[in-house]
């Protein structure tokens, strides 16, 4: 390719940058639905919806273990007002009632954690993106679609990616773009070492310096990103911020630099460029 025609191609793909990050300039949300969705053993899944117009980009997010629809209301908003169509379901067999049967355990951390990686709790949040996933592509040709989520919620998005696990749960791979708050570390419970080695797709990963997770501190996520092959993978670390804060909770500061960072990412994604991430006080990035 001459430099004139390899000028040309950076300067398409930077108008295609702009297009889109024009549009994903902060305008007014739109409506708000409560959604019901059905799955295919028959369970109904209850859903927070933040509509968009026409056939717009979908963006499911999952929450954390013991939570509900209301997990990542910064990041649910900031994505609607990017111009997506998104769903935030609750997901019964591993929200408020299983975190609330964890409480007299002796060992609830524990439990949770066990939890967290448990098969059928898994396998349930599974069958609940599949039924959602369903439903959007037969309202409409949906253009682009992203699987996000929060601690247990990262692994179900992780698992769909493509990453191996010690359950032998194979995800099916089909969202154009991931995103991982908190994520597992490689040999932790659920995932052993080199399991992220198969995930091809654009994945952000978001943690916190003080993300205590599995096995010690926040460190012990970053096994996730460095175990993943280049191209189009992103590494975001929030100085200061803890597990809830990345869950939407106690610090909505936090919560909106996750959507504003979110929103970026895939702006590039859809762009088709690989444009680094804006610098932000108090945000490590690393990029693959």
């Amino acid at each position: 390719m001459s430099r004139k025609e390899t000028d040309m191609t950076q300067k398409t793909r930077n108008a295609a940058l702009f297009a889109i990050l024009f549009a994903a300039l902060p305008g007014a949300a739109q409506a708000e639905t409560a959604g019901t969705y059905l799955r295919a053993d028959g369970a109904r899944i209850e859903a927070r919806v933040l509509e968009a117009p026409g056939c717009a980009p979908v963006a499911i997010v999952s929450h954390g273990f013991g939570g509900n629809s209301k997990g990542n209301p910064q990041l649910a908003e900031a994505l609607n007002r990017a111009g997506y169509r998104v769903i935030v379901p609750s997901h019964a067999e591993s929200g408020p009632k299983a975190l609330v049967g964890t409480l007299g355990s002796g060992r609830p951390r524990e439990r949770i954690l066990d939890l967290a990686a448990n098969p059928a709790l898994l396998g349930a949040r599974e069958a609940d993106v599949t039924a959602i996933l369903a439903a959007e592509m037969k309202r409409c040709a949906v253009p682009f679609k992203v699987l996000a989520g929060h601690s247990m919620g990262a692994r179900t998005a992780l698992l769909e990616a493509g990453a191996t696990n010690r359950n032998g749960t194979k995800g099916a791979d089909r969202f154009d773009a991931y995103i991982a708050l908190s994520p597992a570390g490689e040999n932790s419970m659920l995932f052993p070492k080199g399991a992220m080695a198969g995930i091809r797709k654009p994945v952000l990963m978001i943690t916190g310096t003080r993300d205590d997770g599995e096995g010690g501190g926040y460190e012990n996520r970053l096994s996730t990103f460095e175990g993943l092959p280049p191209g189009r993978k992103r590494l975001a670390v929030i100085t200061d911020a803890t597990h809830s804060d990345l869950g939407g909770r106690r610090n909505p500061a936090v919560g909106r630099l996750i959507g504003e960072i979110s929103v970026e990412f895939l702006a590039m994604v859809r762009s088709g460029g690989n444009a680094r991430a804006r610098p932000r006080p108090d945000v490590f990035f690393s990029d693959k």
